[in-house]
């Protein structure tokens, strides 16, 4: 069995474990693509202030941090956006999956599913 076969069935196993997990696999890839604009977008444009800003004021800072400011900017935006993204993407599938939801926690849905099947 090859490698392509394998990653199939592991993700059968886990769609018919979880309902959901489709939803919440393209969530996610939605959130490392947002992540990944983020980062190029935040980079360029703090490039972009920088560098007016450095040709404006002629500060005595290194002209390396025209370089390495805008990639730590980027970047921080980038996991900021893809943090956020992450956890409404685990908050959603929990909420889809009847686990548990931001509004409802997860001992409240339990105890709400050990009263229903006690009435049946």
């Amino acid at each position: 069995m090859n490698r392509s076969s394998t990653n199939s069935v592991e993700e059968n196993d886990l769609m018919e474990r979880y309902p959901h997990f489709k939803t919440y696999k393209a969530c996610q890839s939605k959130a490392f693509m947002t992540g990944s604009f983020m980062l190029l977008m935040g980079t360029a444009c703090s490039f972009l202030v920088m560098d007016h800003w450095f040709r404006k004021f002629k500060p005595t800072v290194s002209k390396n941090w025209l370089v390495a400011g805008p990639i730590l900017i980027g970047t921080a935006s980038a996991y900021g956006v893809t943090m956020g993204q992450s956890i409404y993407c685990q908050n959603m599938w929990m909420a889809m999956e009847d686990r548990h939801s931001v509004i409802t926690s997860a001992k409240e849905r339990l105890e709400e599913r050990l009263k229903e099947e006690e009435e049946s």
